[in-house]
């Protein structure tokens, strides 16, 4: 994965989780231009689950993430739902999107991608990783990633 050895090890959890997301954002849409579209859904579905993550963190957010008796925050579906209860997506994002995104995930990993529509799926990913706060960044500031 994009990230590998290339974050620094100095940052708080939540600024590595965000370099691990656009490190893997910028990767899907490497892979995408290189026409690698399994290894570019992985990539960002892996973005837009880091980012998620990142709002189990304090100091992330003002809004207080609302998590229920009993809910696994380590599932993605489970901390989506929470995301949205707690405010931090707004009209533009819904669970659908989410299940959309996660779907397409399970097709790469099956090879059914006959019918898969790129535009849609990039566009939907968009708009949850600039609700995510991932989106938009600068790809020059992120490390190099290719080893000597």
């Amino acid at each position: 994965m994009p990230h590998t050895g290339f974050i620094d090890e100095s940052l708080d959890r939540d600024e590595a989780l965000l370099m691990r997301a656009r490190l893997h954002v910028r990767g899907s849409w490497n892979r995408f231009s290189e026409g690698m579209r399994k290894d570019a859904i992985a990539a960002m579905y892996d973005a837009i689950s880091s980012a998620m993550q990142r709002f189990l963190f304090r100091n992330v957010s003002e809004k207080v993430l609302t998590l229920e008796k009993g809910e696994n925050p380590s599932d993605d579906l489970t901390l989506f739902k929470s995301l949205e209860r707690s405010g931090i997506f707004d009209e533009s994002v819904s669970l659908d999107d989410f299940e959309y995104i996660a779907h397409t995930l399970d097709n790469a990993l099956e090879d059914r991608l006959d019918s898969f529509d790129e535009t849609r799926f990039v566009e939907t990913s968009h708009i949850l990783l600039v609700q995510l706060g991932v989106l938009p960044f600068n790809v020059c500031e992120l490390p190099d990633t290719i080893s000597p």
